[in-house]
């Protein structure tokens, strides 16, 4: 249980509660003692010795008392009790003596020559207290201990149940859609109960959404199927026009269209895989990766007079699966040749981190705050989808690898990604 879930923050509560109860009896036992010492027992004595003097005035050989609880000693002219050493050398007034191993309450008050010691016994008097006080007082904390306890144990059963239910849904992997659906059938909850009603929506809410999710699968894999045959035919359509009137302008634009439809539709295709089965990770060496890629794209490079480079300054090796890698390369390197208009695009292999630099037109601080978003595109006039950087974004964020864009007006745009 951790320490900041609502199951110990109740037994913290239930802890706290005894030992508010514990501390507020005991103050309250030694308080009721103090007040049973200090005043009533005091004033008894008092009042006793007022009104034993008033009766030894009416009749000289009226008796001291003598009770269960009270003796009574005097000391006069015609009065000589036997008064223990320790008693004589006390001072007057209300006060503990040690008696013979005990220490009563003593009370001594002087009337000219005589002397009164009232000898309370007060151990008695506490059996009483105890058999008539501490007793019940007892059987009423034990009543209250038992049902706290009863109350604080059935909020754990109810409150279970809803633990359990976070517990599932912390330890569900959502970063892997194949296995993001948690396994909410071992929760025990009773029927009716709101933690019940919970699990219910939680479990037909988690069938909806992965439905949802295979739907989207499956539309991207069915529409990446279906679109590669009306492409291959214009593709055709395309060669044999340029076999009968020669290159063009117009046809060299038409055929890179194609051709970054065909790669997006297969960067659809790949990443719909990747997210139905994921690929195995292995050691894949970037600069080999980028020289390849290098090697793929100068074509399209070359028809729109751009200078693709590779510059290496560190040996980088990264632990993923090489076709997530070579989907965020490629479009990277796609994106930075449609819209850096001329000039070179360079990549650059560093420490932990590949850059792909342009010297196009760049983009403002609005246009680079929307560029990440599905289906938007910077102000170039070259075709494209805006889905790129939106996909490369994505598996940045499944394989925890971090993404950083700069870009000015005029002075190009550079995207960088950090392998950790």
């Amino acid at each position: 249980m951790k320490k900041t879930g609502v199951q110990h923050r109740i037994t913290r509560v239930y802890l706290l509660q005894l030992l508010l109860i514990s501390l507020a009896t005991v103050l309250g036992v030694w308080a009721t003692a103090n007040i049973i010492e200090q005043v009533l027992v005091k004033q008894a004595l008092i009042k006793e010795a007022e009104h034993y003097w008033s009766l030894l005035d009416e009749n000289p050989t009226q008796p001291r008392p003598n009770t269960r609880h009270l003796l009574g000693l005097l000391t006069s002219e015609d009065v000589k009790d036997d008064i223990p050493q320790v008693l004589q050398s006390l001072p007057d007034g209300y006060q503990r003596a040690d008696l013979a191993g005990e220490r009563p309450i003593v009370y001594i008050e002087r009337q000219g020559d005589a002397r009164l010691y009232l000898i309370f016994d007060e151990q008695r008097v506490s059996v009483l207290a105890f058999l008539f006080g501490i007793l019940p007082l007892t059987g009423v904390l034990l009543v209250i201990y038992i049902t706290s306890f009863l109350g604080w144990k059935k909020s754990r059963d109810l409150l279970s149940p809803l633990v359990q239910l976070a517990d599932r849904l912390r330890h569900t992997p959502v970063e892997d859609p194949s296995v993001a659906r948690p396994d909410l059938s071992g929760i025990d909850a009773d029927t009716d109960s709101e933690v019940a009603v919970l699990v219910a929506a939680l479990d037909a809410y988690a069938d909806r959404l992965v439905s949802f999710v295979e739907r989207e699968r499956q539309f991207t894999r069915d529409a990446s199927h279906e679109l590669r045959t009306p492409l291959a035919v214009f593709r055709a359509n395309l060669e044999l026009l340029v076999s009968q009137i020669g290159d063009r302008p117009l046809i060299r634009r038409m055929e890179d269209t194609v051709e970054d439809m065909e790669a997006t539709l297969e960067t659809l295709l790949m990443l719909a895989r990747t997210e139905q089965r994921q690929p195995e990770s292995e050691d894949v060496i970037v600069n080999d990766l980028a020289v390849n890629l290098m090697e793929r794209l100068s074509p399209l490079a070359d028809r729109k007079q751009i200078r693709l480079q590779v510059r290496q300054t560190a040996l980088l090796t990264v632990h993923s699966p090489e076709v997530a890698l070579t989907i965020v390369l490629t479009n990277l390197v796609r994106n930075a040749i449609n819209y850096s208009g001329s000039g070179d695009v360079t990549i650059l292999v560093a420490e932990k981190t590949v850059h792909v630099v342009d010297y196009g037109a760049g983009m403002d601080a609005d246009e680079l705050a929307r560029i990440l978003k599905p289906f938007e595109r910077g102000q170039s006039q070259e075709a494209g989808h805006g889905l790129g950087l939106a996909i490369v974004q994505r598996l940045c964020e499944r394989y925890h690898w971090h993404l950083m864009v700069t870009s000015a007006p005029g002075r190009g745009t550079e995207v960088a990604i950090r392998f950790s």
